[in-house]
């Protein structure tokens, strides 16, 4: 699933919607549905890729969730990861 094969669209690959979002989010916290919004401007892509994604990252130690807001993780040391 987050490995594309070959006839899959990267452009809703997970590992490329992630950078997407860290892309969107680095300079700003932005909601749930801010966010969501912001995606679909520039993608076409439903709820259920949009979640898994946020899933993604967020095991990935990449974003917070604080108050209905994400926000990018601007370090992430081995203890984070370990």
């Amino acid at each position: 699933m987050i490995i594309p094969t070959k006839h899959q669209n990267l452009d809703l690959n997970p590992m490329v919607l992630g950078a997407d979002i860290l892309f969107i989010i680095r300079n700003k916290d932005l909601t749930l549905e801010e966010l969501y919004q912001e995606l679909k401007k520039q993608i076409n892509l439903n709820l259920d890729l949009y979640y898994d994604t946020l899933t993604y990252l967020w095991l990935l130690n990449s974003i917070d969730l604080n108050k209905n807001k994400i926000s990018k993780k601007t370090s992430v040391s081995k203890k984070d990861i370990f």
